[in-house]
Order: C-alpha cells, then sequence, then structure tokens
C-alpha cells in the first residue's frame, strides 16, 4: 500500500512560520539601528562648513541624542589642554555624543565641566591612571577619538591596540613633540592622523558630520 499524502498544509505552514521570523529578525535590527564604529570614520559625513574662528559666545552645553554617534575627547586635565582649547566651542553637535575624557584628580572634571558650558553630567569622565584610558575608550567604542600626544602616543602608547582591536574607529592625534613613533602609525592611513593644534578644527569638521 503507498504512503499516504502529505497534505499541502504541511508544507504552507512551516514555510509562514520561517518568513515571519525572519520579517521581525529585520525588524529587530532596523529598530536597534546601524553599528557605531565604521571602519573609515567621517566618510559619510556631509561637507563641512569653512572653519572660522570662534566669536567669543559661550559654548553650548553637551546634550544628550539617542542612538547618537559618539566621538570622544582625551586630555589632560592637569594643564592647560590645546585640544580643548580648540574644539571647546565646537562639541554640541546634533546626532552626536561627545564625551570628555580627563586625566587627574578629583576635581578636574568640574574645571573641564564649567570650561565647555556644562551639559550632560555623564559626558565628562575623568580617570587617574593612563592605563585605564584603554579600558574606557573599549567601553565607549567611538567612531573618531581626539586626542593629546602624550596620552595616547609614544612609549606605552595605546594606538595599536585601540585601532588594531577594532576598539575605536580613528584618532586623531595632537602634535606636541612628535618623534619616531609618527612613523609607526602610517600604517593605520586615515585612522590615525596626526595634526598640529591649528589643524584640530579642520580635522573635526572632517570627520564630524554638521
Amino acid at each position: 500500500m503507498s504512503p499516504p499524502r502529505r497534505s499541502k498544509n504541511s508544507f504552507i505552514v512551516p514555510l509562514v512560520a520561517t518568513a515571519v521570523a525572519a520579517a521581525a529578525s529585520v525588524g529587530l535590527y532596523l529598530w536597534l539601528g546601524q553599528p557605531n564604529r565604521p571602519t573609515t570614520p567621517g566618510t559619510d559625513a556631509r561637507s563641512p562648513p569653512a572653519d572660522e574662528e570662534d566669536d567669543g559666545s559661550p559654548p553650548k552645553p553637551l546634550t544628550f541624542t539617542p542612538s547618537g554617534r559618539k566621538a570622544v575627547i582625551v586630555i589632560d586635565g592637569n594643564r592647560s589642554s590645546p585640544v580643548l582649547q580648540m574644539l571647546k566651542n565646537r562639541l554640541s553637535i546634533p546626532g552626536w555624543n561627545v564625551f570628555v575624557l580627563v586625566l587627574g584628580g578629583a576635581g578636574v572634571d568640574e574645571s573641564v565641566r564649567a570650561e565647555i558650558g556644562g551639559g550632560v553630567e555623564e559626558f565628562v569622565l575623568r580617570f587617574e591612571k593612563a592605563t585605564a584610558l584603554a579600558p574606557m575608550l573599549k567601553q565607549l567604542g567611538p567612531e573618531v577619538v581626539f586626542a593629546e600626544e602624550g596620552l595616547v602616543a609614544g612609549e606605552g602608547g595605546v594606538i595599536g591596540s585601540l585601532l588594531d582591536q577594532g576598539w575605536v574607529g580613528g584618532i586623531v592625534v595632537s602634535r606636541e613633540a612628535g618623534g619616531e613613533w609618527e612613523t609607526g602609525v602610517r600604517r593605520y592611513g586615515r585612522r590615525c592622523k596626526v595634526v598640529d593644534k591649528e589643524e584640530l578644527r579642520a580635522e573635526w569638521a572632517a570627520r564630524i558630520t554638521q
């Protein structure tokens, strides 16, 4: 006797269930949004405006943008920071969450917060030891980092670890003394750029969507 024939429903039902599950997965992916760490930071930014001098107006407070892209500034809070001098009036960017990581003891983060005009307290983060910087950046996973040379480069620098592990999208280093380490980071191309203080604003405009 021939085996019983399976009904068409026995094929249709699993197919429908599979289609529904796939649609749900796509919907969840779109709801969560795209990853926050492109391989080449800044390539999807609109053409930045020409760099302009500050007009003396107070900095706009930092604000939180849900699902915003991430940028980080790393400074030494124990001295006047060339990076903060050049960028402090440019940190409030629509669509971006800009974090300021400050090396120093208790109180330096309050000074920095006052200098940049306040805003969301969690955006100014203090660390007391240089060894804490890489884990903080790994956790934040920013698209781009703007940092003082002395905090990320030279002997014991973290540029290689951050880029090789993919913990950050790119690093812009504010040149101070320079040195042989600059030759070593050229292999990263645009992902690691070393600039003089006067070039920081133009580089910020080129990498951050205005």
